[in-house]
């Protein structure tokens, strides 16, 4: 992947232009651009079984999520095959239908008991609902120094910098004597989607930053006539009810399979007899 190193601990993800000849084919829907945008701005690894136009299996990860790839594909074996020689993973994001399958699949090769959780997914097919607050506004370059010293939680992602996010993709925050407490970024994109992530900082919330980040990001990316996209947990109903007030409706889920174990040991690691592979 451009940008990206080798994986001389397991399994090398694919190059630059297979990645994003499977990036291609993947539907430009709400579930997949993200996935698409990934490979196609270079932060993010995909590893492939099969043709990158027709694999049986594909499982991609953001440079800035390792331990949550998303897999792609019906065949649970074939997944599990790329997944045994990825490191770092905790859990697998899969369409609904291909997650009980796969869980029964991991708990099968992992020994272990798995966990299904749904990854709820918002969209918003209107103007945005509006939220006002004196101490939220749009983020410019000029804020790069701000940006960068926020906690980590508050930076933009899916970019390769920071100030590619701030220049090429549209960010709003609340400010507060010069620092940074909330924000609302646009992350990855298509020709069609743009997904909204969004953190405040725990003394910061109920105040309204979110909702008013929220509008200002939202509106913008209606503005050049792309669907916002909210994506959450279950059970963050803090985050669901802030999508709710913007005018997002729930356009569907996909389910995590969570290995607790891999969570306790910080990520799956590959078994010293597939590093010889």
């Amino acid at each position: 992947m451009k940008g990206s190193a080798a994986c001389p601990w397991g399994m090398e993800p694919v190059d630059a232009a297979t990645a994003e000849e499977f990036a291609a084919g993947l539907p430009d829907d709400p579930f997949t651009f993200g996935a698409r945008c990934l490979l196609q701005r270079g932060v993010g690894q995909a590893w492939i079984r099969g043709p990158a136009s027709h694999p049986t299996a594909a499982v991609v990860a953001a440079s800035w999520l390792p331990d949550e790839p998303m897999a792609f594909g019906s065949d649970p074996d074939a997944i599990w095959s790329l997944l045994r020689g990825i490191p770092g993973w905790e859990c697998v994001n899969l369409m609904n239908e291909d997650a009980r399958s796969f869980a029964t699949v991991l708990e099968r090769e992992l020994g272990t008991a798995t966990r299904l959780y749904s990854d709820v997914y918002f969209v918003l097919d209107r103007a945005p609902v509006l939220h006002d607050h004196s101490s939220v506004r749009r983020l410019t370059e000029d804020d790069l120094e701000m940006v960068e010293r926020a906690p980590k939680p508050l930076r933009p992602v899916g970019f390769l910098s920071t100030l590619a996010a701030l220049t090429g993709g549209v960010q709003a925050g609340g400010v507060v004597d010069g620092e940074l407490v909330s924000c609302t970024s646009m992350s990855v994109s298509s020709e069609n989607y743009a997904d909204l992530a969004a953190h405040t900082l725990e003394p910061w919330r109920n105040r309204g930053f979110g909702s008013a980040a929220g509008y200002l990001v939202a509106q913008e990316l209606v503005s050049r006539g792309l669907i916002p996209v909210w994506s959450t947990g279950e059970d963050n109903l803090r985050s669901q009810r802030v999508a709710q007030k913007l005018g997002f409706h729930e356009f569907g889920r996909r389910t995590y399979v969570i290995v607790p174990s891999l969570q306790q040991a910080h990520g799956y690691r590959v078994p010293s007899h597939e590093l010889s592979k």
